[in-house]
C-alpha cells in the first residue's frame, strides 16, 4: 500500500512538471537551436511572442525566462538580442559571441557575467560587481564603466 501511495505521488509530481514546462514550439527554429546548444539542462518556464504595437523601439520578438531566473530576448528572426540573469545566476559564455567570451576568459571575467545585450552599435556585458563592458558590433572591447 505504501509503495502504491508513493508512486501515485511520484507519478502525479512528474506529470505536473512535465506539464509545467513551457512549450518552445512556437519560437523559430533557430531560437529553438540556441536554447537546445547553450540551456538544454535548464527548464523553459515561460516562452511569450510580444506584438509590434509592444515593442516598438526594440527589435525583440520573444521573451524565454528560464527555471533559473535567467531570460532571453530574440527578435522576429530568431536571433538573440539580450540574455539577463536578474537571479545572479552566471551567464555560459558559449551563449556569447565567440570575441567576448574570449576576452572574458582572458581577462579572469567568465565566471561573473550576468547580462548581455547586442545593441545597435555594439555589446554591453555586466558584470556581477556592477561593472558595465561595452564592445563594438565586431566584438572589440571598448571601455569599461
Amino acid at each position: 500500500m505504501k509503495k502504491l501511495f508513493l508512486t501515485g505521488i511520484g507519478l502525479l509530481f512528474s506529470t505536473a512538471i512535465t506539464f509545467a514546462q513551457a512549450d518552445t514550439g512556437k519560437l523559430p527554429q533557430s531560437s529553438q537551436d540556441f536554447l537546445k546548444k547553450h540551456f538544454s539542462s535548464e527548464q523553459v518556464a515561460k516562452v511569450e511572442k510580444n506584438d509590434s504595437w509592444y515593442n516598438w523601439d526594440k527589435d525583440e520578438m520573444y521573451e524565454v525566462k528560464l527555471a533559473n531566473g535567467i531570460k532571453l530576448d530574440f527578435n522576429k528572426n530568431g536571433e538573440i538580442t539580450e540574455i539577463d540573469s536578474k537571479e545572479g545566476f552566471t551567464i555560459p559564455l558559449q551563449a556569447l559571441p565567440q570575441v567576448i567570451s574570449t576576452y572574458l576568459e582572458q581577462n579572469n571575467l567568465a565566471d561573473h557575467v550576468v547580462s548581455w545585450e547586442k545593441e545597435d552599435d555594439g555589446h554591453e556585458v555586466q558584470l556581477a560587481d556592477g561593472r558595465e563592458l561595452e564592445f563594438d558590433s565586431a566584438g572589440k572591447f571598448l571601455k569599461e564603466d
